[in-house]
């Protein structure tokens, strides 16, 4: 009976045994999957490197636009791109589960992605203006619940790593408890064999049945011992998985403190008791904390604390807490701006967490908005004389033209430019022709009434809106006004400069014409100014749209008369006084039109040299010039005209060359006419090309001399070979007594020079006996003969009949 008390007792201990052996492995398993899963999805990790991808990101936006931050579209792109990988981590595996718990957590992740998609298409335009603005707006709300699910992730990571830690505490004090009763039980065993010897001795059989439970009780035990064992490496092995786990999760604190201190931005969360959680020190700077102040410290206090000890901030801290009073008890998310009586401006997010209390960041936006206002600025007006540019002025025309519909008034816009700028800018420097920008803007200013709009659309082009003008004589008055005012002189840095204004007027009559007709009304009516007398003014009338249409007519004629060889060469006779015999004809260009016959160069050359036709329609000119006077006397020359325009295509040199050579022409009998105004556009480039075609042989000539505006100072740059006096002082000869002193200066300049003098338009007999007198070399001109074509020239002097009328 004692003997089967005993085998069960030993039954019993040995299966309590074997249970618990079983049940601590288990545990160990469950223990090490676990871990397992906390070593493979660190949530903390994977938030705190959302939240740094996503400051960073912030920050290469926010330089971006400020000159010379060295941010490029590829460092945006780069940052972009790693958020986005970032944000796809926060829809996997164990992060994912954490997020399912909370509502909260859910939105904030769906709202990043949601971000991201809306941000993609700014970040592939980064490069245009406000794209990156743009984007910053957008990213700048979703900040706060991105800190605020690290914060939460890094909250669950730890809860996770001490609970293990408990549990394998409590598994290897469980551990420990049983070995310790399995040592008890075991010496317990012994004292009871002790005892039962005796019937061991009476009971052999029984004895012997027991000693083999015992063998295998005793390797039954072996194995639990030896189960023991493992399971309690394995719990040392976990505890040091622990140990090294518990420390990643240190460094991964100290790496989101890091990136929380390093934020552009101020960051503090505050408690449902208003107890400040946690503040970085970028919220301390912007407010000037003092480094005493430590998490725990209620919001009220802080401001009080702050008030009473004097820092910077505490009065801007204040009023942003009052603004967020509202937002705090209504529990709503928002933005606003808040001005400070230091200046600054802050840009302040507020964002309610589920749990209660709120998270705020704070950014200094006062440079931004300087920088804003300053772009903005720009954008709308001219950066030398400070008037409103093309842009801002046509958005005064709409809105003009919108209220002249709606209130049937008169809208009238006066377009300008400046006669004879081009020579003064040329002549006195780029410098001196800003400065006479600037004088002209003041003048046009104190020109016009309060809400009259002045703008420079470019160049020496100018514009001038007129609102509500009572009639046309106010405009009429307020064009004279300018072409008065801007026609009087100009002292700039101690020279005197002189120039004048055209001015083209269009009004409004109906509220149907849109600004770009407007605008182009005036335009028209400035041409026609020009066209008619300088230093007037025009109003616009439908017949000059005609005329428009008609020179875009005689351009597309143009482009092609070249092609269809509708272009001649007439000569006049350039005749040699002292010789009384013809020295050379003069090259003039006719068009032979197919339906209005012959036209004028005149009329044709402007436009073709608008066009940009002047160059091979000139090189044409060389070339047929020189093939016809190769056929003429050895002693006779032609002259060609060059247009300025011709003087910037590089290859005016090399075209005269090949003329020559193709037609046998001696360079000698090549003269070539030229006006001042082909120096005053680049007085060395031109200089250089003259001296190449002197270099061939070419003789070069002064045309229009007197009538430009320094002529006596390109006599020093360059050794004309001939000075040709303008036909504007031949023509009053008999009647202004100035023009003859004039043609007599013009003379013996050119004598002392070792210049031939030519006079030009010679149309009575009286003009050529004063010429001759005056000791001109040449003259030419209607009295000798008109232009003629090619098969009609003779070149003897006796052919002509001199006769004093012009048919």
């Amino acid at each position: 009976m004692s003997l089967r008390i005993l085998k069960l007792v030993l039954s019993v201990v040995i299966g309590c045994f074997l249970l618990s052996a079983a049940y601590i492995s288990n545990t160990i398993v469950e223990r090490q999957e676990a871990l397992k899963q906390v070593a493979r999805y660190n949530t903390s990790w994977l938030a705190s490197q959302a939240v740094s991808e996503f400051t960073r990101l912030e920050q290469r936006l926010t330089a971006f636009d400020v000159p010379g931050s060295g941010v490029t579209r590829d460092d945006v792109e780069l940052r972009f791109d790693v958020l986005l990988n970032r944000a796809k981590l926060l829809d996997d595996g164990e992060f994912q589960d954490f997020v399912r718990r909370d509502p909260e957590r859910q939105s904030a992740v769906q709202r990043l992605n949601e971000v991201l998609a809306a941000a993609e298409p700014l970040i592939a335009k980064i490069e245009t203006p406000g794209a990156a603005r743009e984007a910053l707006a957008l990213l700048a709300p979703l900040e706060p619940r991105i800190l605020g699910l690290a914060s939460s992730a890094n909250h669950y990571g730890a809860v996770r790593v001490t609970e293990d830690q408990h549990e394998l505490i409590r598994l290897h004090r469980l551990f420990s408890g049983l070995a310790g009763g399995l040592i008890v039980c075991g010496f317990l065993l012994i004292g009871l064999l002790g005892w039962h010897n005796r019937l061991l001795a009476r009971a052999h059989r029984e004895l012997h049945d027991l000693t083999e439970d015992l063998r295998r009780t005793s390797a039954q035990l072996g194995k639990a011992n030896k189960a023991l064992g493992e399971a309690y490496g394995e719990v040392q092995v976990r505890n040091e998985a622990l140990q090294i786990q518990g420390l990643e999760l240190r460094t991964q604190n100290e790496r989101f403190n890091a990136a929380l201190n390093n934020m552009s931005h101020g960051l503090c969360m505050v408690d449902p008791s208003d107890r400040i959680i946690v503040f970085n020190a970028r919220f301390a700077q912007l407010f000037g904390l003092d480094k005493t102040v430590q998490p725990g410290t209620t919001m009220s206090s802080l401001v009080t604390l702050g008030e009473l000890q004097g820092w910077e901030g505490a009065s801007a801290l204040r009023q942003i807490c009052a603004e967020q009073l509202d937002l705090i008890r209504s529990r709503r998310p928002a933005s606003f701006i808040q001005g400070q009586p230091d200046g600054r401006t802050l840009a302040v997010s507020h964002q309610p967490m589920m749990a209660g209390g709120w998270l705020a960041t704070y950014e200094d936006i006062t440079e931004r908005r300087r920088a804003e206002t300053q772009i903005a600025y720009m954008a709308h007006h001219d950066a030398l004389t400070g008037l409103a540019n093309r842009v801002l002025f046509r958005e005064r025309m709409e809105h003009a033209l919108a209220s002249a519909r709606s209130h049937e008034i008169a809208v009238a816009v006066l377009c300008l430019d400046l006669d004879r700028f081009k020579d003064v800018n040329d002549s006195l420097g780029h410098q001196t022709g800003d400065l006479l920008l600037k004088t002209v803007a003041a003048r046009l200013l104190s020109c016009v009434r309060e809400g009259d709009v002045v703008a420079r659309l470019g160049g020496d082009e100018f514009a001038v809106l007129q609102i509500t003008p009572s009639d046309p004589q106010a405009c009429a008055a307020l064009a004279a006004r300018i072409v008065e005012l801007l026609g009087a002189p100009y002292d700039l840095d101690g020279q005197e400069v002189v120039i004048g204004t055209s001015v083209g007027i269009a009004l409004t009559r109906d509220g149907d014409v849109s600004p770009d007709q407007l605008l182009k009304h005036a335009d028209l009516a400035l041409y026609s100014a020009k066209s008619d007398r300088r230093g007037t003014f025009r109003f616009f009338e439908p017949a000059m749209d005609v005329q428009l249409q008609a020179r875009r007519v005689l351009e597309v004629d143009l482009r092609k008369a070249l092609a269809q060889g509708e272009f001649e060469l007439f000569y006049q006779p350039q005749v040699n006084i002292a010789q009384n015999e013809i020295t050379g004809f003069e090259a003039l260009l006719r068009w032979r039109h197919p339906e209005r016959g012959l036209i004028s160069p005149g009329e044709f050359i402007p436009i073709a040299e608008d066009i940009g036709l002047i160059s091979p329609l000139g090189e044409w000119v060389i070339a047929q010039a020189c093939a016809d006077a190769a056929i003429w006397p050895r002693d006779i020359k032609v002259a060609v005209n060059l247009s300025p325009v011709q003087f910037r295509n590089k290859g005016l040199v090399s075209s005269v060359v090949t003329a020559l050579a193709n037609s046998g022409l001696g360079p000698d009998r090549l003269e070539l006419e030229i006006t001042e105004s082909v120096l005053l556009q680049d007085n060395e480039s031109t200089l250089a090309i003259l001296h190449q075609l002197r270099g061939l042989g070419v003789r070069i000539a002064l045309d229009d001399f007197g009538t430009g505006y320094s002529s006596l100072s390109y006599l020093r740059s360059f050794p004309f070979d001939k000075i040709k006096i303008d036909q504007s002082f031949v023509r009053e000869l008999s009647s202004r007594a100035d023009c003859l002193a004039i043609v007599h200066s013009i003379t013996r300049l050119g004598e002392s020079l070792g210049m031939s003098t030519t006079a030009e338009g010679v149309e009575t007999e009286d003009q050529f006996i004063q010429l001759r007198a005056a000791g001109c070399t040449e003259v030419q001109g209607y009295y000798f003969a008109r232009p003629k074509s090619i098969r009609e020239l003779v070149f003897s002097l006796g052919h002509f009949r001199p006769s004093t009328e012009v048919a």
